[in-house]
């Protein structure tokens, strides 16, 4: 991979989970204010669709994957559920020795976007999980 490519993605992958962020905020604040759900299913509401933003996003824009979306959902939902676990697990181990938040805030920033990152890039997008179908042009075809 030439470090462009790789640059790109990066500045891509962050304004992904910008806009992922912003989406969340936006419709659990909606549902919330304007629907008149409860806080926690209005977060749930939120925390869905920017499930989608992130996943469509990286999956077309960032990664150009050309796989079939069925096949690295599933895998990306893996990585949001592990983020999840890291961010708390983060949490648990800051609020333990009592250390102030903005720690947990700085290590979940220097740790959870790069492990997301290398497991999207390397494990739910990578091409060397596309089988090529017996086409003559040798397509991908998952």
């Amino acid at each position: 991979m030439n470090r462009p490519k790789a640059l790109a993605q990066l500045v891509s992958f962050a304004t992904v989970g910008i806009a992922a962020t912003v989406t969340h905020v936006a419709i659990a604040w909606m549902a919330f204010e304007a629907a008149g759900l409860r806080p926690i299913a209005a977060n749930l509401l939120g925390a869905v669709a920017a499930f989608f933003v992130s996943f469509l996003c990286n999956a077309t824009m960032t990664f150009q994957s050309r796989r079939s979306l069925t096949k690295t959902g599933p895998r990306y939902l893996v990585v949001s559920l592990v983020s999840y676990v890291l961010a708390t697990g983060i949490m648990l181990f800051v609020e333990s020795r009592g250390l102030p938040m903005y720690v947990f805030a700085l290590a979940v920033v220097a740790i959870v976007p790069p492990t997301t990152f290398l497991l999207a890039k390397f494990w739910v997008f990578s091409p060397r999980y596309e089988k090529v179908c017996d086409e003559p042009e040798k397509t991908r075809c998952v």
